[in-house]
């Protein structure tokens, strides 16, 4: 394998579907993967996600988000999308800094402040989840759950799209 990805999951544990990032990591994480794929929670706040990102020897080639992003698209629905690659304002960049301090975790924190650090490379994929309002409790919902399975799929087909670079072949038991 030449080349090294970062598959990330982003989000609060047992926050109901806002945990959707998390629980799909998990699931990746069971699998079998090739040298140089790495599955992480990265539930743990955008500043040291960035600190950890650039310090990872060799740096990461691609990096593949999942969480939960309010964006006022169709509720329920899975979106991919390329994160953008500019530099925010310094502004923006100081409001996300200060709500991570805070404690908030969220996936456009983590690129902003990720890029701001140049910690993530070029190529960073999103897949979000529009959440629907109000889900909480400490599972998935019973919708938002049937969605994993096809998360999967999608991460495993952006993994095996990078050359030399094969699929998971089996789950660890």
């Amino acid at each position: 394998m030449t080349s090294r990805v970062l598959i990330g999951g982003v989000g609060y544990r047992w926050f109901g579907d806002g945990s959707f990032g998390l629980v799909v990591s998990d699931a990746l994480a069971l699998l079998e993967w090739p040298p140089g794929v790495d599955v992480e929670d990265l539930g743990y706040g955008a500043l040291h996600v960035a600190l950890d990102l650039a310090d990872a020897d060799p740096p990461y080639e691609r990096v593949i988000l999942i969480g939960v992003t309010e964006r006022g698209r169709e509720p329920g629905r899975l979106y991919r999308s390329p994160c953008e690659t500019t530099l925010a304002d310094s502004e923006e960049i100081q409001a996300r800094m200060y709500e991570a301090g805070a404690g908030v975790i969220d996936l456009d924190h983590l690129v902003v402040i990720g890029r701001h650090f140049g910690a993530l490379p070029d190529d960073v994929i999103a897949i979000e989840l529009e959440p629907h309002r109000g889900t909480v409790g400490d599972g998935l919902t019973r919708d938002v759950q049937a969605l994993v399975p096809q998360v999967v799929d999608l991460v495993r087909q952006e993994v095996s799209a990078i050359a030399r670079v094969a699929p998971p072949a089996s789950v660890r038991r």
